[in-house]
């Protein structure tokens, strides 16, 4: 998923407890769903154990430098990590050494403007996205060799695969016949499969207007979150939504989103990442402004916001958390804060982003479960 976060852009947050019922996978919230968010949070629920950590102190190979893409991370079937470098690809093994690069800058084969790892499929193939000019997917197989090319739509914004491996969801202005004002779009090799997610309703016009957060789930399902407003819709594959569940009271009612952040408007909170697992939950990654977060910026001259230069700004202005969501009971089942921005890799991993003792970018990997 592109651009999780930016100062002038996204989050949100949602306070829940602990629930004893289990979800039946399959089953989808409906259009009604209103989250309760009353409870106090469940400190015990989810818990975390540290696996391994990716990058470097040193300037050199392993170093990984955080420019818009390195939230873009696969693990592959070696168990091997692939982190997004903008122009190329790092690769780690699973005990978090560093092994190669992969790719260079440029518009030919194998070579990325904007590398972004996307998916692992069940050939061990991995499936890079260049949202770029090169507006392609590079499928690298055996031995980091191309294995093959697929062409992209234009202005892709958001993406994510589904399970079979081989389509895709995006989020692209699409101006084709029977397709203008369409937002979400599932793509294989052969181009664009299905277009969906017009507002017919006056609410529904979010769909089109704002980065998403998109996911794949279970039986081929599409999420889409809008990432300010902790709106989240379920679609099945042939485009019919089969729910959406939304928090009351609303967020960031004292920010105008269409102001840009000053003292007196916040940066907005909101949604940094989705996942939805194969036992019926949805996993959210949040990132909720502080109180004090006028103590990490600073103003230019013009009055745009400006982050001070410690790396760690995000996290001293923005509290991250994790909310969970049983999908078919529409409500939040856990809730814990945490001390790093969370990347949801799949069902037990997430990546929590992290900074060695001389400031240098690391991804703690680290296994993740739901204590009931």
């Amino acid at each position: 998923m592109r651009g999780r976060f930016g100062v002038s852009t996204a989050l949100l947050v949602a306070l829940s407890g602990c629930a004893e019922e289990t979800p039946e996978p399959g089953s989808f919230f409906g259009d009604g769903c209103v989250l309760e968010t009353e409870a106090p949070l469940c400190d015990d629920c989810i818990e975390f154990a540290h696996v391994t950590r990716l990058g470097s102190d040193e300037l050199g190979p392993g170093f990984l430098t955080d420019d818009g893409t390195m939230d873009n991370v696969v693990r592959d079937s070696l168990g091997n990590y692939w982190v997004g470098q903008v122009e190329q690809i790092k690769v780690f093994d699973r005990e978090g050494s560093f092994l190669r690069t992969v790719g260079r800058r440029g518009n030919g084969p194998m070579e990325f403007r904007r590398a972004e790892p996307m998916h692992a499929d069940a050939f061990g193939r991995v499936h890079i996205i260049d949202t770029s000019e090169n507006r392609r997917i590079s499928v690298i197989g055996g031995g980091f060799t191309l294995a093959e090319e697929k062409r992209l739509p234009p202005s892709v914004s958001a993406f994510a695969p589904l399970n079979d491996g081989e389509r895709y969801v995006v989020q692209a202005s699409i101006g084709e016949r029977g397709r203008t004002g369409m937002p979400i779009h599932i793509i294989d090799d052969s181009g664009v499969l299905k277009s969906f997610g017009a507002g017919e309703e006056p609410d529904e016009s979010w769909l089109g207007s704002i980065d998403l957060r998109l996911a794949g789930g279970p039986e081929g399902h599409v999420f889409a979150a809008h990432p300010v407003e902790y709106m989240i819709e379920g679609w099945s594959q042939e485009g019919t939504r089969v729910g959406r569940l939304r928090r009351e009271p609303a967020l960031n009612a004292e920010t105008s989103l269409q102001e840009p952040p000053s003292p007196d408007n916040p940066p907005p909170s909101g949604i940094f990442d989705i996942h939805p697992d194969s036992d019926g939950l949805l996993w959210v990654s949040l990132l909720i402004l502080r109180p004090d977060w006028l103590q990490h910026i600073m103003w230019d001259p013009s009055g745009d916001v400006s982050s001070e230069v410690a790396p760690d700004v995000i996290t001293r202005m923005y509290q991250p958390r994790l909310d969970v969501i049983d999908l078919a009971a529409c409500t939040l089942v856990a809730s814990r804060l945490h001390d790093q921005m969370l990347v949801l890799l799949d069902d037990r991993t997430v990546l929590g982003y992290g900074f060695t003792e001389l400031g240098a970018n690391t991804l703690d990997v680290l296994r993740v479960w739901l204590d009931r």
